[in-house]
């Protein structure tokens, strides 16, 4: 009888869960896989040697390796072991990495990795597929995020039953203070474009996109003034931190102007929580946001088994998409409200469409002008629509956007290492597309 096979999840640091490596390895352990994790520094946040980090691959002998973005890429000669050749290995990025400062500085590490060890690089959007494959000169296959159907259920309590007419939104928009303060680390001309940039997302239509309006605001710019920002961003870190701010600025414009179109058609419930990001509160949202009927709760310290009750609050849900996610990059509330059987509002992506046509229970608005005129519809609906809508996103979520589906394509096809033949011979090309479980239309 064949053993489970076996994945290996590097995490940055122990004591401090991944929640996206924690879906995954719901996904795989509901998919027959043995499931472990190495951490790859201790809980005071210490980190482990390149070898003690391969002893314990080695002794833990997975068919996988998987992990998030560039966690263990300090250790450059991790797979350097005969014996991890034939072993599967996956990175996985949810985000962008213009805001990763190792990944800036390193592209040759990446480029050893996918070329020389076959570690093979999937991203949620196909927009930094395309600059993935400019930055390394490899292809990157798509992925997107999911849920899991056992922690999120329609059956869940809302958190606040009396806010059951209420447009819900559950989500963080970065405080003022907090992007002030990181502003001071830069010099003044680069405050001085920041502020230029932000005039500019302000005004920019529907959706915004922080990176590519700061290239357009820096074609306009003096040489003299241009060639200091060009000296200034040529350090990996620095560049990071700068795209950091902007994606921030970025984040916090684009909510804000999507949450006052939404209050435009009805009230609203602003449920916002993060255990490290600093979000503004009720009493600055009040002030940004004048003459809007809503109510609000911190739920930082509502747990993960709660979550539930979040996305079963109100009478529809409303999401406002990070402005890294350019054609796809779908954040969690997408498959969360589909887990939870819940009508969802949000702005328009490509990639969003392909998955969720019309009739799929989604709702989208391309700009905020829509996005009122939708929100005012959906108020309008009764219960028993509103509900007919919640089951056929959960239908759809069912059938192709939960954590197992997702572990099954990132694993389909590939031979497992613990029950290949001796010397069979590891074929790192790319496999044959698929039908897939996730989309490929970005």
């Amino acid at each position: 009888m064949n053993k489970l096979p076996r994945v290996i999840f590097l995490e940055s640091q122990e004591g401090i869960e991944s929640l996206f490596t924690r879906g995954l390895r719901s996904g795989a352990t509901a998919a027959g896989w043995d499931a472990e994790v190495i951490f790859l520094a201790d809980h005071t946040g210490k980190p482990r040697t390149e070898k003690e980090v391969r002893i314990d691959l080695l002794e833990r002998n997975p068919d996988t390796v998987c992990f998030l973005m560039d966690a263990p890429l300090d250790l450059k000669n991790i797979w350097d072991a005969p014996s991890l050749a034939s072993v599967d290995k996956v990175a996985l990025w949810f985000d962008d990495y213009y805001r990763s400062p190792r990944t800036l500085a390193n592209p040759e590490t990446w480029i050893n990795w996918q070329k020389n060890h076959g570690v093979r690089i999937g991203i949620w959007d196909g927009y930094w597929r395309c600059q993935w494959k400019k930055l390394t000169g490899c292809d990157a296959f798509p992925i997107h995020l999911a849920a899991d159907p056992r922690m999120l259920r329609p059956s869940g309590e809302p958190l606040h039953e009396e806010w059951g007419e209420r447009a819900a939104f559950v989500g963080t928009i970065p405080s003022l203070k907090s992007l002030d303060e990181f502003a001071e680390a830069f010099p003044a001309y680069l405050r001085r474009f920041l502020d230029e940039i932000c005039t500019a997302m302000c005004e920019s239509p529907w959706p915004i996109k922080p990176y590519e309006t700061a290239l357009k605001c820096r074609s306009f710019l003096a040489m003299k003034y241009s060639r200091a920002i060009d000296a200034m961003l040529k350090d990996p870190t620095t560049l990071a931190l700068w795209n950091h701010q902007l994606w921030r600025w970025g984040k916090r414009i684009a909510r804000l102007r999507g949450l006052a179109a939404v209050a435009k058609a009805g009230p609203i419930a602003i449920m916002s929580g993060h255990g490290t990001e600093a979000y503004a509160g009720e009493e600055e949202l009040r002030a940004a946001l004048p003459g809007a009927d809503f109510v609000y709760a911190d739920t930082r310290t509502v747990p993960a088994s709660a979550w539930k009750r979040l996305f079963r609050t109100g009478k529809f849900q409303v999401q406002i998409t990070d402005p890294q996610s350019v054609e796809g990059g779908l954040p969690f509330r997408v498959f969360e409200c589909g887990a939870c059987a819940v009508p969802l509002l949000s702005d328009y992506r490509p990639e969003l469409e392909a998955l969720f046509p019309a009739g799929s229970g989604l709702v989208m608005a391309r700009d905020e002008v829509s996005l009122q005129e939708n929100a005012a519809r959906l108020f309008q609906m009764s219960r028993r629509d509103l509900d007919k809508e919640g089951r056929l996103l959960h239908q759809n979520f069912l059938a192709q956007h939960t954590w197992e589906l997702r572990w099954r394509q990132l694993t389909e096809g590939r031979e497992l290492r613990s029950q290949a033949t001796p010397h069979t011979q590891v074929s790192y090309r790319p496999a044959a597309p698929q039908k897939p479980l996730i989309s490929q239309a970005a």
